[in-house]
């Protein structure tokens, strides 16, 4: 892995802004490590993102919609908004949403069937 990092800016560009592969990502196919690739990047002028997940912009009444009512999973309420999960379980708390502990029995009689006239 030793060496200078030979990808030209235009490639080194495309690849990251107009097909956003991340620099873990870029690393991995080009063989070197990520922080080679982001002193490239900085070498040829490319501002880096911020981060992995943009902010979280989502409402009280939405993440209680989706977390209390739908009784999604934290990971895929947090796929929905292209976040992290610990950003959307930061938010519950927040919010002061109750964390939930395993299926309400409500929901759990429900989703059983009925036995109706067993012995």
């Amino acid at each position: 892995m030793g060496g200078r990092l030979t990808i030209s800016c235009g490639e080194l560009r495309r690849l990251y802004l107009e097909e956003g592969l991340g620099l873990a990502t870029l690393a991995a196919r080009l063989g070197c490590s990520a922080p080679t690739v982001g002193r490239r990047l900085r070498e040829c002028g490319i501002r880096t993102r911020s981060g992995r997940f943009r902010a979280c912009e989502v409402s009280p009444e939405v993440l209680a919609r989706l977390y209390l009512e739908e009784r999604l999973a934290l990971r895929v309420i947090a796929e929905r908004l292209g976040v992290s999960v610990s950003t959307v379980n930061s938010r519950r708390r927040a919010f002061g949403l109750p964390a939930r502990r395993g299926t309400r029995p409500a929901v759990r009689a429900a989703a059983e069937p009925a036995e109706e006239g067993a012995a």
